[in-house]
């Protein structure tokens, strides 16, 4: 009879969306169970690199915001141009493209309202016999698309804007080689970096709060005990020695000589295996974002920041140069679109970001604590 049963576990690795009509539905499903764009977020959320990436591109993108025009009003909820280009940013950067809420004038001559979609909330419609993406479904949460129900709206046009078609989602995303409906972030290369980082992050983590695993093999040579009795072991020893505070306690035995307990350790990954993964999945996550410089993140090596100034401006020049100005030339021009039918038919600048500040540290907080001081008392 067979006692002892070992199964491996298989951990896919993370694939590429793959884009599916469905006869029995009136959208394209992006990704695994149509899920994707949650796919991106969870890695976002979950991996400390991947996030700083994120975060450093959009700041860097916005920059100071829309210069002249970023306080133009955009909407009834008193959102200006900045808020909307802010969030379009995020979007950009974390799922390749972005959406908005179209709201023409009642005879279609001008759009009235722009308001921001959350990218992940919207999936495209199926092709007209044009190969024309004529509608967008939007749902606030697409795992429950039954309790959430999908509404559809018209996609993007300015002629057929009235009645029924006066409220339109604009959907945009760079050309993708092999997309047709859906884009992919510029980050993808190195999507199961990200994931790695994550798996290494959660398995410190657990080795760290399990303490006894996978550690040691624990072995009672005194017969064998009943379920219950195994249980109850199991507590206690775990309860004794598992987790980071009950680290470095002694281990009391009591027993007969040849029925003492065996303590077998168990060879796990030395740390330069650690190290060396650590340092490989940093370099895939920056190259694919595109960032030629760890120091932009404040990540340094051995010799610290001194001296580094000349080196950190150089290769924010190169980040601006080649990736940041792309993509605000890339964002502006698919706006500028928009705004033309808004009444804003005017060219757009972005004031960049400055990431050397030359104001003395010091004196800023003084100022700001006297303009502090100076509200208080009026």
């Amino acid at each position: 009879m067979q006692r002892y049963v070992f199964q491996a576990h298989q951990f896919d690795a993370i694939k590429l969306p793959i884009i599916v009509e469905k006869k029995t539905k009136d959208w394209v499903d992006f990704g695994e169970k149509n899920l994707y764009p949650d796919l991106l977020i969870d890695l976002l959320n979950t991996s400390a690199i991947h996030h700083t990436c994120v975060e450093s591109k959009q700041d860097a993108i916005f920059g100071e915001g829309i210069k002249y025009y970023g306080d133009t009003i955009m909407n009834q909820e008193d959102e200006t141009l900045n808020d909307l280009f802010e969030k379009i940013v995020k979007d950009y950067v974390v799922f390749g493209g972005y959406a908005l809420n179209i709201i023409w004038s009642r005879d279609g001559s001008k759009i009235a309202e722009i308001y921001h979609i959350p990218f992940n909330h919207v999936r495209s419609g199926k092709m007209n016999e044009d190969d024309i993406v004529d509608q967008y479904w939007y749902s606030s949460d697409w795992a429950r698309f039954r309790q959430q129900k999908p509404v559809s709206y018209p996609a993007y046009s300015p002629t057929d804007n009235r009645g029924d078609n006066a409220s339109q989602i604009y959907y945009c995303f760079d050309y993708t080689l092999g997309q047709s409906f859906y884009p992919l972030p510029a980050y993808v290369g190195a999507i199961n970096d990200i994931d790695i980082d994550v798996r290494v992050s959660r398995f410190h983590s657990s080795n760290l709060s399990n303490g006894l695993a996978p550690s040691m093999l624990l072995t009672f040579r005194n017969g064998i005990p009943s379920e219950d009795e195994q249980d109850q072991i199991w507590r206690d020893i775990n309860d004794t020695f598992a987790g980071e505070d009950n680290a470095g306690r002694a281990f009391i035995n009591f027993s007969e000589p040849g029925r003492e307990p065996t303590l077998t350790p168990i060879e796990n990954a030395n740390d330069d295996y650690y190290i060396t993964l650590e340092q490989r999945i940093v370099s895939r996550i920056l190259t694919a974002h595109r960032i030629t410089s760890p120091k932009l993140l404040g990540i340094v090596d051995a010799s610290g920041f001194s001296s580094n100034a000349d080196e950190i401006q150089t290769a924010f020049n190169h980040f601006l140069g080649t990736v940041i100005i792309p993509d605000q030339k890339k964002l502006l021009k698919s706006l500028k679109k928009i705004l033309r039918r808004f009444g804003l038919n005017v060219n757009l600048e972005i004031e960049q970001a400055t990431i050397m500040y030359t104001v003395d540290v010091e004196e800023v907080v003084e100022d700001n604590i006297e303009d502090t001081i100076e509200t208080n008392q009026e």
